[in-house]
Parts: C-alpha cells; sequence; structure tokens
C-alpha cells in the first residue's frame, strides 16, 4: 500500500501523508474537521539515471542516461559491477588495498603508512625550499 498526499478541501489546513489502501480512497475524513479529503497527484520520483541527472563512472570513463545503458554494460562485461560505498564488497577491498600499502610501506623502510606518509611529504617540502630556512652562523 503506498502513500498519498491528502489535503481537505474545507479550508482548516490539514494536509499530510497517508497509508491508505486504494478502496479506502473517497472514504477517508479529515481528523480535524472531519470532510473528506481529497487525494494530491504528487511529483514522481524517478531511481536512476535520467537525462537531466546521468550516472557519471569515472572509473571507466562512461556516463549512463538511463538503466538500460548500465545493464547493456554489465551485460558486455561480465566481470564489471558497481559497489556501494557501504557495502562489504567496498570495504573488503579497501581493507585489502591498506593491507598492501601498510605492507610496501615496511618494505621500503617505513614503520608504517603514516610515517611514509609524513616523511614523504617533509620531503616535497624541503624540495620546494619551504623547511629549514633558519640560517646558521659557525
Amino acid at each position: 500500500m503506498p502513500f498519498y498526499d491528502f489535503r481537505c478541501p474545507e479550508g482548516c489546513g490539514y494536509f499530510n501523508d497517508i497509508f491508505v489502501p486504494l478502496a479506502q480512497h473517497g472514504k477517508t475524513t479529515c481528523p480535524e474537521c472531519s470532510a473528506l479529503l481529497e487525494t494530491m497527484i504528487g511529483t514522481v520520483m524517478t531511481i536512476g539515471p535520467t537525462f537531466s541527472k546521468p550516472l557519471v563512472v569515472e572509473q571507466i570513463g562512461r556516463t549512463f542516461d538511463s538503466n538500460k545503458e548500465i545493464n547493456d554494460y554489465q551485460r558486455e562485461n561480465p566481470g564489471w559491477g558497481m559497489v556501494s560505498p557501504d557495502s562489504k564488497t567496498w570495504r573488503d577491498h579497501k581493507d585489502a588495498v591498506r593491507e598492501k600499502v601498510e605492507r610496501r610501506s615496511k618494505q621500503l623502510g617505513f614503520n608504517d603508512l603514516e610515517h611514509r606518509k609524513t616523511t614523504v611529504k617533509k620531503e616535497k617540502a624541503k624540495q620546494a625550499g619551504k623547511l629549514d630556512k633558519k640560517i646558521y652562523v659557525h
């Protein structure tokens, strides 16, 4: 059963979304003045890409204007799939990449990834001349 917008035609100001079976339309009364409520036709929300708001997937360099385009692309590329940022697949992928970067940082002689980041940042600042501008007198 969907939600419908109802408005009181008597002018008492009642307007609300109500969860009502289709059989009850025309029988629903205003809780404030007991008048029969009018069903309001609201805007329809679309889910997925539309021509005015396409889905851009930067990782593959594609823009999809419809769900059909996405489905066709998935059919042509069976190993490809969209993953939401809060899905288990994405979290597992992020964790695996993070572990790989930590291992690589240790192989390069750093304590961990944070140590690597701060060392690289200091090296870049030193090369740009923004670090160690102290004057020493011998």
